[in-house]
């Protein structure tokens, strides 16, 4: 995938109020809005449009989990407005809508749109999803479908651009094909024993790598939170004699991935290793060519 250019506009000269942003040539807007700025979305004629909308906010049962909620609708705003008032959806603090440039999105296609960003944040369990119900996609061409995939990729790289991970989906499996054994790192000790790729930038731990139930004293306040928003999601189960992930999973640090499998405060580029022993860190050192004449 070659590099991509995104243009983010700060409507009011402040990184905390109204934003938008668009890729390079696509016709795909996004339009950023804090709650408390529906005021100024609602001045804007993006907000009146056919569209999709996302609802984040931080989950109240979870500390340090996100949640989301995905909509469509023919003018945006008017939904978006109505959830302002809905006491049951009152987790979140921030919208964003997303809508065509050229105007060219149907009512099928925010349905479908909508359908498959939930299908994404449901698989992933990166945030706690707020919908209740699985809508039904409209009846698309198979040009139209492939349209609406390159749209809801857009989406993602925008929604990532604003800080908002619930639609990454972590690399799988088959598409991890291109990852030769010598890149796969363990981890193994008493009552865990898990294996990592580093894909990208992130450290996937792989399905059905185990983690310890006890935790040490020293292990610290947010690997403790991270493991219980694992637990909620249902990507770590209680198998009894130790927690199993029950998918690939991607972690933003070696560190992060590494207190989560073990239950202790450990520096993650020391203890993941290859099978021949070399650490994570000896690995990446190596990796970097450095220019001897600097």
């Amino acid at each position: 995938m070659g590099g991509k250019s995104i243009r983010i506009f700060l409507v009011d000269g402040t990184s905390s109020g109204l934003r938008t942003a668009e890729i390079g040539l696509s016709t795909c807007k996004a339009v950023f809005a804090p709650r408390g700025a529906l005021d100024a979305l609602a001045k804007r004629e993006e907000g009146h449009r056919t569209g999709v909308y996302v609802l984040i906010g931080p989950d109240p049962t979870t500390p340090g989990r996100s949640s989301v909620y995905v909509g469509e609708g023919d003018d945006v705003l008017q939904r978006i407005l109505l959830h302002d008032k809905d006491e049951e959806k009152d987790f979140w603090d921030r919208v964003v809508i997303f809508v065509s440039k050229d105007e060219n999105l149907t009512k099928a296609h925010v349905r479908s749109v909508e359908a498959r960003l939930l299908e994404i944040a449901w698989q992933t369990k990166r945030a706690t999803v707020v919908n209740k119900t699985k809508p039904v996609g409209g009846k698309l061409s198979e040009a139209d479908t492939a349209e609406v995939e390159e749209f809801v990729d857009q989406l993602r790289l925008l929604l990532s651009t604003f800080g908002v991970s619930a639609f990454e989906p972590a690399p799988t499996l088959p598409a991890m094909s291109a990852a030769v054994d010598s890149h796969t790192f363990f981890l193994a000790g008493d009552g865990y024993s898990a294996s990592c790729l580093l894909i990208d930038g992130e450290f996937v731990v792989k399905a059905g790598s185990s983690a310890r139930l006890a935790e040490a004293p020293s292990l610290s306040p947010s690997s403790i939170a991270l493991r219980k928003e694992l637990l909620s999601a249902g990507v770590l189960v209680n198998e009894g004699w130790a927690y199993r992930f029950t998918q690939d999973y991607s972690f933003g640090s070696s560190s992060g991935a590494a207190q989560v499998v073990c239950g202790a405060n450990v520096s993650g580029r020391a203890v993941w290793k290859l099978q021949d022993g070399t650490t994570l860190k000896q690995f990446q050192d190596s990796s970097v060519d450095f220019d001897q004449s600097l």
